[in-house]
């Protein structure tokens, strides 16, 4: 027989049962009050749309909800699966799901957006008038958004400081991870499947493909992406805790004791480099980042004297500059509309919008070969190598002087890892209008970062095959490779319209030009 009242976990980006804050807490006081536990994820298409979530996460979110659902009914806990278009549509609909099911508490993992704020928020005061209990938990970062601040109470604006801070309070912090909780007592997997079946958008194992066809605004690009996620996405991204944890130890048992080094040569790994790729779980939920600052600490441990601790933290700071850029976030909520943290220097410069040129820059066809391969790494896989977002983010808002936000919004359409907060903070770093950003007269040269990181022009041929005959020091010298495409007209490569040395004087005076 079904309790009469029951816990709601609200899944949102958090799709794991191993160390997840909230869903721990929700278990256990389930156990102690011997009440049902069940849980809820929402598909809102038009939210993601409009936000930009690319169709390569989605299909890893839609994947995650099939592999969690199966975690879950080994717990005897149920899910109901929800598609409603937007977050309004999602506090309607979830404090109605209370009242069909008889629910007590809620229990749900923080999110920090603007729009994500005034969701939970509205959802806490209307649960309150009708008498259900909502229970919300930091559970996102290593570190919540915040809690690291200076000795004076304020939030830092540059990342060294933070991360010593951060290394600090973890010291004192004794992080601890969840367990997957025990079976509960009361199975409620018929119930959802119940409920679920009320919401008649909702197909019990939805793919991406009819999802994208029922429920998102088709466009020639997303038909193309979308062609690209059926081929790939299974084989690159696996769904499932066990398959993200099993990345991570790989990760850690492989890779980590030269990742210093091996990091910024995109060539490795089949050519999409030989970062972790831990960041489309972290950007779903599907990975604890306890989980991974604590192994890669146990690693750290494992270690001394052995030569690879500086690699180990290495690791170890990339995930304090997660957390760094969402507490910036979280600090300055005009960046979430689209503003820069140096709104004065942002407003100063006189960007371009200039179609043809942005179109050559996310089609891989600018006559940068670095650039270019990048580029056509990122639509064909959803994914770009950390130091290469840099350099195409660079060369699009400095040599191009095109408006970052064109290229934010872009690399969002189609990262697989697409987290506004890490987005937006690399987006305003390479531009020089964020925090603790590059300097304006610092423009990485792409022919040098691809004669430092990939030499032998493996990565840039493998991506631009127009040039796969072409000698990597021609390739990789700016000058040598535009007299080599006019003597080999027949090479259908573009020849650069601007040399690299005169877009550079050009972006360093728009920046020094008086800000307003």
């Amino acid at each position: 027989m079904m309790s009469s009242t029951m816990n709601l976990m609200w899944f949102r980006q958090d799709l794991r049962t191993f160390d997840n804050t909230a869903f721990a807490a929700c278990c256990e006081h389930a156990q102690q009050n011997h009440a049902g536990v069940i849980g809820v994820v929402y598909l809102t298409p038009k939210q993601w749309q409009s936000h930009r979530k690319s169709l390569w996460q989605i299909d890893l979110i839609l994947r995650q909800i099939r592999a969690l659902e199966q975690s879950l009914s080994q717990l005897n806990i149920g899910i109901i699966i929800r598609v409603v278009d937007d977050f309004a549509l999602q506090a309607t609909d979830v404090l109605e799901l209370c009242q069909q099911l008889s629910i007590s508490h809620v229990f749900a993992n923080l999110e920090y957006p603007v729009n994500e704020v005034a969701r939970d928020q509205y959802i806490a005061r209307q649960a309150q008038s009708l008498g259900i209990v909502t229970q919300w938990f930091d559970d996102s970062q290593v570190i919540a958004p915040q809690r690291i601040v200076t000795d004076k109470g304020m939030p830092y604006k540059v990342f060294t400081p933070f991360y010593k801070r951060w290394l600090a309070m973890i010291e004192t912090a004794d992080l601890t991870l969840s367990p997957t909780p025990a079976a509960m007592a009361i199975n409620t997997t018929q119930v959802a499947k119940d409920s679920r079946n009320t919401n008649t958008n909702t197909n019990d194992y939805i793919t991406i493909d009819a999802f994208y066809r029922a429920y998102l605004t088709p466009t020639p690009a997303l038909d193309k992406q979308l062609n690209h996620v059926g081929k790939l996405a299974q084989l690159l991204y696996p769904a499932g805790e066990a398959a993200a944890q099993s990345r991570l130890d790989d990760f850690l048992k492989k890779h980590i004791a030269d990742y210093n080094t091996a990091r910024d040569v995109p060539a490795l790994n089949n050519h999409l480099g030989a970062t972790s790729r831990l960041s489309p779980y972290l950007a779903i939920g599907m990975l604890s980042p306890r989980l991974c600052y604590l192994k890669a600490r146990q690693k750290l441990n494992s270690q001394q004297g052995l030569g690879s601790e500086k690699d180990i933290m290495r690791w170890i700071s990339e995930l304090a500059w997660r957390d760094f850029y969402y507490d910036v976030m979280v600090n300055r909520p005009d960046i979430v509309k689209g503003k820069a943290f140096l709104t004065p220097l942002d407003e100063s410069v006189a960007w371009r919008y200039d179609l043809a040129d942005f179109e050559s820059w996310y089609q891989g066809k600018t006559g940068v070969p670095l650039v270019d391969a990048a580029m056509r790494c990122l639509n064909a896989t959803g994914f770009m190598h950390n130091r290469l977002r840099m350099v195409v983010a660079m060369y699009l808002s400095k040599n191009l002087l095109i408006d970052w936000r064109w290229g934010e919004a872009y690399f969002m359409q189609h990262l697989v890892d697409g987290d506004f907060a890490s987005n937006n903070g690399g987006w305003q770093w390479s531009a020089s209008v964020g925090t603790d950003a590059q300097p304006y007269f610092r423009v990485m040269n792409p022919f040098s970062q691809a004669a430092t990181h990939d030499p032998d022009a493996s990565y840039i041929q493998y991506w631009v095959p127009e040039l796969a005959t072409v000698p990597a020091n021609i390739i990789n010298d700016e000058q040598k490779l535009q007299t080599y495409l006019t003597q080999h007209p027949h090479i259908a490569y573009p020849k650069l319209d601007t040399p690299t040395k005169v877009s550079r004087t050009m972006a360093i005076e728009a920046f020094k030009k008086p800000v307003k």
